[in-house]
């Protein structure tokens, strides 16, 4: 029996946007080991999967037709959302980011009785093509949970009173050591391993190459998608490392037992707080070397987690710790117990939950 049990006879919805290893659906798990009747809706569900791939690329078009797309899919979405409300009649409702959800939607929502939270996975202040009223579902929230102690001023002044501190973590069914397979050792073993987007070519894209290039010489894999082709001409030295491949969670599991070391090199909407990769890779066994942002002190204050303040130091990092095996285990141990005694998504969720 958990504390939350008594809200098993209502409906609480989780709204997802995320596609490969969703944070959404692993909260909305985390929600009914909490004593919640979930059902989780993925927005990218609720149109043509032909529409997928010109989303990614519509703020590129001129503005009058970005706009006319925008619009599009969010008419689509909201229609199909308020259908499911009025068939489902949840009293909480749980978005990640904006889900394109505009606010006439969360106002009928709220009329209807619904208490609604956002959780952040992303800066609502920060300029983010195709999340035009990502602010604008943060501010018409009752309650937002943000991972970042860095975006929590900004909200603050905007008039947001219900600000909710907790850190993303992780879901050990989902980030756990396994035996690699002949396949998995095939296609993932290196002594370096990143996962992640290239994020095309723009700030966030060229900071990631520079840092990871720093790595290039190393036996280092870097799964990626497309977006990374456009960084590769200007990074020709990372062309070795890359292989154009989109992982699953569980992919990105099985990597991880397959390699040493995961450098977390986050986008620079990240102010403070701890990247999700931190949480899942070392749940899954790799020792990460991270780079240094202040809310690491606040949630590993006895310094579990390596850190590198630049380019060189992550290189001179990395090419220590792979000569020093032993060092690696050691302290991805202690780093792993932190994690899964204080940091899993049922327990955070159940202080969140506390809280709202």
């Amino acid at each position: 029996m958990t504390k939350h049990t008594e809200k098993q006879h209502e409906l609480t919805w989780v709204l997802g946007e995320q596609q490969l290893g969703p944070l959404e659906k692993y909260f909305a798990s985390a929600l009914e080991i909490n004593g919640h009747n979930v059902r989780f809706h993925n927005i990218h569900d609720l149109y043509p999967n032909s529409w997928r791939r010109l989303s990614s690329y519509s703020h590129r078009l001129p503005r009058k037709y970005d706009n006319a797309l925008s619009l599009k899919y969010i008419s689509v979405v909201n229609q199909s959302v308020l259908e499911k409300f009025k068939a489902e009649k949840p009293s909480l409702i749980f978005i990640y980011n904006d889900c394109l959800i505009t606010p006439e939607t969360i106002d009928h929502f709220k009329k209807n009785d619904a208490r609604i939270i956002t959780f952040l996975g992303d800066d609502p202040n920060y300029i983010q093509a195709g999340k035009k009223t990502f602010l604008l579902t943060t501010l018409n929230s009752d309650a937002v949970i943000v991972p970042d102690t860095g975006w929590i001023p900004g909200l603050k002044m905007l008039g947001i009173k219900k600000l909710i501190f907790s850190p993303i973590g992780t879901d050990p069914g989902i980030f756990h050591p396994v035996q690699p397979s002949e396949t998995d050792l095939r296609d993932f073993s290196s002594d370096v391993l990143f996962v992640g987007t290239g994020y095309y070519l723009n700030a966030w894209g060229i900071k990631r190459a520079q840092m990871l290039s720093a790595l290039s010489d190393l036996n280092f894999k870097l799964f990626g998608d497309k977006q990374w082709l456009e960084l590769l001409p200007y990074f020709p030295e990372l062309k070795r490392n890359f292989v154009n491949r989109t992982l699953t969670a569980g992919e990105v599991n099985r990597a991880c037992c397959c390699s040493k070391i995961y450098p977390v090199v986050v986008n620079s909407g990240v102010i403070n707080g701890v990247s999700t990769r931190i949480f899942d890779s070392i749940a899954s066994g790799i020792f990460v070397l991270a780079e240094y942002k202040s809310d690491l002190d606040l949630l590993f204050p006895d310094g579990e987690i390596e850190t590198f303040n630049d380019r060189d130091e992550l290189r001179k990092k990395a090419k220590y710790f792979l000569t020093n095996e032993n060092e690696m285990k050691e302290r991805t141990s202690k780093a792993r117990e932190i994690i899964l005694k204080k940091y899993t998504l049922d327990k955070l969720v159940g202080d969140i939950l506390e809280q709202i």
